[in-house]
């Protein structure tokens, strides 16, 4: 008698306990999402989610940037971009 096969998990299934499910926050349907998130979930600092779209918000010198994407890896980069160009800009200082 041989034993069930058992599958392991995935590095793709494995997920940070910290971010929120967003797929069980959110519906599949678009129109439904926008309407049961009206405010913007924290996904990390500087990126929120709102059922739609991410947003990065910097603030740089009294200036805050805010930018919308539909992906999240684009988001994070973007986030990453403005904070490297902060950091250059108290350097020159």
């Amino acid at each position: 008698m041989t034993a069930p096969n058992k599958r392991r998990p995935t590095p793709k299934g494995l997920k940070d306990p910290d971010q929120p499910n967003l797929r069980k926050a959110f519906p599949k349907r678009k129109s439904l999402r926008k309407s049961l998130a009206p405010t913007y979930i924290p996904i990390t600092r500087n990126v929120y989610y709102d059922g739609h779209s991410f947003r990065v918000r910097v603030a740089s010198e009294g200036n805050t940037t805010s930018w919308n994407t539909s992906d999240k890896a684009k988001a994070i980069e973007y986030r990453e971009f403005l904070k490297t160009q902060r950091a250059k800009a108290k350097a020159q200082k």
